[in-house]
């Protein structure tokens, strides 16, 4: 499995003193996530809306991290965190899962002094996990907003209950994850849905706005963000693992 420790060969150093130096000291916005909660949707609006740079996954070392690292002309973890200082915007936003964010989550205030959380959640765990499972065989995660949509190979014979049945497993344990985070450090996230903004990004970006006390347009040029990827076999999974489970308890 990659490792953030793989891209910044300083980190582990770093880590034993507690990230002493290594500080993004503007006002930051953290997207506490899971997957497939529209985050990437989300995102590609907020930076439309607004003057809040792009929101990324600055700790993903998937190819995010090091990418990001190249950009921004850095090589030591120190200097990656404090290049987020330099961005033009006032406030700073990043997203990050929790297996990402993991390694960083004792020292959060030393990294991020100024640190506010909104935490993206999905209420239908059935259709979250149908949704990433369709994606990991696939390979296709996102749907840009109007490009023509990619020919899926046919999924119909694919469905895999132990597999989504697992993933049910992991996502909620990574929700549970979030919460011992949030409670452990008296954190009070403010709590969005996928299920109230899926429909209008702009719902979404209203909440941020209030919320976090954003500038934002709340009305963002047609084509921004990206399309759902459900459709009528996404359905049919997600009312078959819903029966399952329904006949478990």
């Amino acid at each position: 499995m990659d490792s953030i420790f793989e891209v910044f060969p300083d980190l582990g150093a770093l880590a034993d003193g507690r990230f002493a130096g290594a500080a993004c000291a503007k006002p930051t916005i953290m997207i506490a996530m899971t997957a497939r909660t529209g985050s990437t949707h989300l995102c590609g609006a907020l930076a439309a809306a607004g003057d809040v740079g792009r929101p990324g996954e600055i700790f993903n070392p998937r190819g995010v991290a090091r990418a990001e690292r190249e950009r921004r002309g850095v090589r030591s973890f120190t200097d990656y965190m404090r290049s987020f200082n330099d961005e033009p915007s006032p406030v700073f936003i990043f997203k990050t899962n929790w297996q990402d964010f993991a390694p960083f989550a004792q020292d959060w205030r030393r990294l991020f002094p100024n640190l506010r959380v909104a935490y993206l959640d999905r209420k239908n765990l059935a259709a979250q996990a149908v949704s990433l499972y369709r994606a990991q065989i696939s390979g296709t995660w996102h749907q840009p907003a109007q490009q023509a949509r990619a020919t899926p190979d046919d999924q119909r014979h694919s469905f895999d209950l132990a597999r989504i049945c697992a993933l049910m497993q992991e996502l909620s344990a990574e929700k549970q994850a979030w919460e011992r985070f949030f409670n452990a450090e008296g954190l009070t996230p403010a709590r969005l849905f996928y299920e109230d903004f899926q429909k209008d990004v702009g719902i979404g970006l209203g909440f941020l706005a209030r919320e976090m006390n954003l500038g934002l347009r709340l009305e963002v040029p047609p084509g921004t963000g990206f399309e759902k990827l459900a459709d009528a076999l996404t359905l049919d999974w997600v009312e078959r693992v819903q029966r399952h489970v329904l006949h478990m308890t």
